[in-house]
């Protein structure tokens, strides 16, 4: 092996065993008969240990269909002329093929890449890593020489490792080329070592006479070129294809990167076991989505210890396979995470069993979460940045807040956690001048009666702050509690009834973040008598309102809080307030 490719292997791992065991517990304890959905229960398994989940999940796949040309297509050996690989792809650019329409119909992005089609391909959808315009005829010497072998492998490598920094979670692999089924079953019968009869089928739909031809053909090509079986790399050079070799690339990247694979038919399935041949480890990986009418196909998934998730007697090729198993894995994880457990459910577990707690820190995965994550670095960047730059404002322009936005803001507010779905909240936009010279008015009042709270020095010093901006900032959003909504009785509030003001509070802080991504300042008046405010915006008198919030943009954002940076308080130290275990007691005194 060259360089780049042994560095590949070794940072290709183990699957994570204890997520597989945690994940078989899990299914044992969902309500459902003990194995009820067969061997998708085992793909859910190896999916967890694969991806380092408990709970996997498959988000976003994409498939990757490789397409070349094979010198031996010049002996009679399909029902197709040459010329059709390349108007094959051209029909998968266009959307026209079966594997565009399943894929489009999947929302599943689908990548065509020409790494050896022997004319120029008319479509600019192609992606073209041409390694040559076509192998040499395998009947007369070597397919591909070892250069063109490497350069073939690493376009798939480079493919892989490009799809899964976009986000791919899982790779469906697929394949054209006119005449591949038969340099795939030399492939499949030197790395099997099984005699050629056993492995031979009609490919695209040959008849008998041809069938005869084709395994006369190969069984030549095998004593011509005398290929080693324990050479991965010489039965390739001298009996694969250049795309056969790049799927054997992307599917030896995807394991490295810990991304499972989903096999389509035979080629892919014979780059996938000349790929385990250089690393067992690969296998783990390997996900069979259907086994096809060749026999040769058959004989390497036994190989491989796969079992097909379907057998339809498909012999299509370019993916299609693959994208018509893919819902039944995404299914299948779906109710691995949203099955209630017989606990959650309150249904009686008749084969409950002592599961032990599971060592965590012995896994593979401690560093990473058990489930799959719903944000990218970036975004989760974003929601950190929100939080630790929202500041309470009392400095506004009196530019007007777009529609749009102030509609996203009120929103976020919407969105925000209620106990028992209460929703206790009504948001008042108020921009009328003089309503808002009113609001100021009470507050003004209030603000100067809280200044007998303090003495002398203190109180001067609070007299200056200013602790409202209703007058400057274009609008003002009164938010409301209703704590009747619901009814007397609401799930989740019975003894603790003040959790409907605790979810008006987070609708507050969902609409302050939402602001603070926007670019809109946002300040909270809070020195009101509430039955002057419920008298001016006419609020009935069970409804308390609980916030007036300042909205506008603001010509600057303090990189501390204002009351930080003036001196009146300071931010608590964060191990000050974080116990564990009992009031006042540490990490470690826990």
């Amino acid at each position: 092996m060259w360089a780049e490719l042994e560095a590949l292997q070794r940072r290709i791992k183990a699957v994570d065993q204890q997520m597989m065991q945690r994940a078989r517990d899990r299914l044992d304890d969902l309500t459902k008969p003990q194995g009820s959905l067969g061997m998708l229960e085992q793909e859910i398994i190896r999916l967890s240990g694969v991806m380092g989940k408990v709970i996997p999940e498959i988000r976003s796949p994409a498939a990757v269909i490789y397409a070349a040309d094979h010198g031996v297509a010049a002996e009679d050996v399909s029902a197709y002329g040459p010329e059709v690989t390349e108007e094959m792809v051209v029909n998968l650019c266009m959307g026209s093929a079966v594997s565009s329409v399943i894929a489009r119909n999947q929302g599943v992005r689908l990548m065509v890449v020409d790494v050896g089609v022997r004319s120029v391909v008319r479509h600019p959808g192609a992606v073209v890593h041409k390694v040559a315009n076509g192998t040499q005829n395998f009947t007369q010497g070597p397919a591909m020489s070892m250069t063109e072998l490497r350069s073939a492998v690493q376009v798939g490598i480079d493919t892989a490792h490009a799809l899964v920094d976009d986000g791919h979670d899982l790779l469906v692999t697929g394949e054209m080329g006119i005449g591949n089924t038969t340099a795939a079953t030399a492939l499949a019968a030197c790395l099997l070592e099984r005699p050629v009869a056993e492995l031979v089928g009609r490919g695209t739909g040959i008849g008998q006479t041809q069938m005869a031809r084709k395994q006369s053909v190969i069984e030549r090509a095998i004593q011509q070129n005398a290929p080693d079986p324990n050479s991965p790399l010489d039965c390739m050079a001298k009996l694969g294809g250049f795309e056969i070799a790049a799927l054997a690339g992307t599917i030896m990247a995807a394991a490295s990167r810990q991304v499972p694979v989903l096999l389509d038919g035979l080629m892919t399935g014979v780059a996938a076991l000349w790929a385990v041949r250089l690393n067992p480890r690969v296998a783990d990986y390997l996900f069979a989505s259907h086994v096809s009418a060749e026999p040769a196909h058959r004989a390497v998934l036994e190989a491989l210890g796969l079992r097909p998730l379907l057998n339809l007697g498909l012999r299509l090729g370019e993916g299609s396979g693959g994208l018509l198993a893919l819902p039944l894995l995404q299914n299948a994880c779906r109710v691995m995470a949203e099955t209630a457990t017989f606990t959650d459910a309150r249904v009686t577990n008749p084969h409950r069993k002592a599961v032990p707690a599971p060592n965590i820190e012995q896994s593979a995965g401690v560093d990473k979460p058990p489930v799959p994550l719903d944000f990218s670095e970036e975004e989760r960047a974003a929601v950190y940045k929100a939080i630790l730059a929202r500041r309470d404002i009392r400095v506004f322009l009196p530019d007007k807040i777009p529609d749009d936005v102030l509609g996203r803001i009120l929103s976020a507010g919407h969105h925000g956690p209620s106990v028992g779905y209460m929703q206790p909240w009504n948001f008042i936009v108020i921009d009328d001048r003089s309503t808002l010279q009113r609001l100021q008015e009470v507050v003004e009042r209030e603000r100067v009666a809280a200044a007998e709270h303090y003495r002398d020095l203190k109180r001067d010093y609070y007299l200056r702050l200013k602790v409202e901006g209703l007058l400057q900032a274009p609008l003002t959003l009164c938010v409301t509690n209703d704590s009747t909504r619901g009814g007397p009785h609401v799930l989740g509030r019975n003894t603790i009834p003040e959790t409907d003001l605790m979810s008006t509070a987070c609708a507050i802080e969902n609409m302050w973040l939402a602001a603070r991504a926007e670019g809109v300042a946002m300040g909270w008046v809070s020195i009101y008598r509430k039955e002057d405010v419920r008298s001016i915006l006419r609020i009935p008198d069970h409804v308390d309102p609980v916030a007036l919030l300042t909205v506008g943009y603001t010509p600057h954002f303090p990189d501390i809080p204002v009351l930080e940076r003036v001196g009146w308080g300071r931010r608590l130290p964060f191990d000050s307030v974080v116990y564990f275990n009992a009031w006042e007691q540490t990490r470690n005194e826990g």
